[in-house]
């Protein structure tokens, strides 16, 4: 990683002025971004809205910021497309409504330094509609085994995308033809293809969260309010996942039931996976 590491950001949108501006400015007022500890790219792909979003965004006038408004064919078309133009050292898609805790940058920055990471993510966050928080959870470990064989979601929570960073390396295993073909799961199928090169690491920190509201509890806001998956996201699973065998579902047992204990015992038994903060030694452990 460079000395004045590059972050970039993707956020696809559409017809989202209602949305887009909380989230816009989550990004540009990141602390390690305002600070200079960090440089910030920040791409938006707009699937050609016809409202004010923007409008919206060009009010910033941030030179932070690349915009394209064209048509796509959907939203993992429009990431496919921001990811595929991302030049940082450190990557992250957040979509329109959702937002990032100010001083986000300047955890993940301290992780990836010191901890030799390359795939991170944080207390798994829910805001409602007010922008309050109404919901987090730690999770306890993710295995690349269970990746594999797409249990992270049908039998296990899913990995919450607004909180979760990746070095760029890792979108060298990323076919983004394939990826603008999800409808409903891209984001599992990016984590499903990380898991081939790397661990996912926790660090207990906020760093982002996901806004649920009417428009969101259809699939991807009933999960993440820890509803039920929709169908369609299970089929586009199970189609790229290997079968699970009865090894894997005692192991989704055991990481449910830790999954519910507090979060020294998580600590206890992931300890080189699960970073928290040493208030002694004032660094992440």
């Amino acid at each position: 990683m460079r000395e004045r590491p590059r972050i970039s950001i993707v956020t696809p949108c559409y017809q989202a002025e209602h949305s887009i501006r909380e989230t816009v400015a989550s990004v540009l007022e990141q602390t390690a971004i305002l600070s200079g500890r960090a440089e910030l790219e920040y791409l938006i792909r707009d699937g050609g809205s016809t409202d004010r979003t923007v409008p919206i965004i060009e009010s910033f006038g941030s030179k932070r910021i690349t915009i394209i408004s064209e048509p796509d064919r959907g939203m993992y078309d429009a990431l496919a497309k921001g990811l595929r133009q991302a030049t940082g050292d450190i990557v992250a898609y957040l979509n329109a409504g959702d937002y990032y805790h100010k001083c986000a940058f300047d955890i993940v920055l301290d992780i990836f330094r010191n901890k030799q990471v390359k795939w991170l993510t944080g207390y798994q966050t829910l805001y409602n509609a007010s922008s309050q928080v109404v919901g987090f959870r730690i999770p306890f470990r993710y295995r690349r085994r269970l990746f594999a064989r797409g249990l992270y979601g049908p039998r296990l929570g899913f990995v919450q995308q607004e909180s979760t960073f990746w070095a760029k390396e890792l979108l060298d295993a990323v076919d983004f033809d394939s990826l603008r073909r999800f409808r409903n799961s891209g984001d599992f199928y990016l984590w499903h293809q990380f898991a081939q090169k790397a661990d996912l690491h926790i660090v207990a920190a906020y760093l982002g969260g996901f806004k649920v509201h009417p428009d969101s509890l259809t699939q991807k806001g009933a999960q993440e309010a820890g509803g039920a998956p929709a169908a369609n996201n299970i089929k586009e699973i199970r189609e790229l996942a290997q079968r699970p065998g009865l090894p894997d579902y005692l192991v989704c047992a055991f990481d449910r039931l830790v999954g519910a204990l507090p979060l020294r015992v998580k600590k206890s038994l992931n300890p080189d996976q699960l970073f928290v903060w040493d208030k002694d030694r004032e660094e992440w452990v």
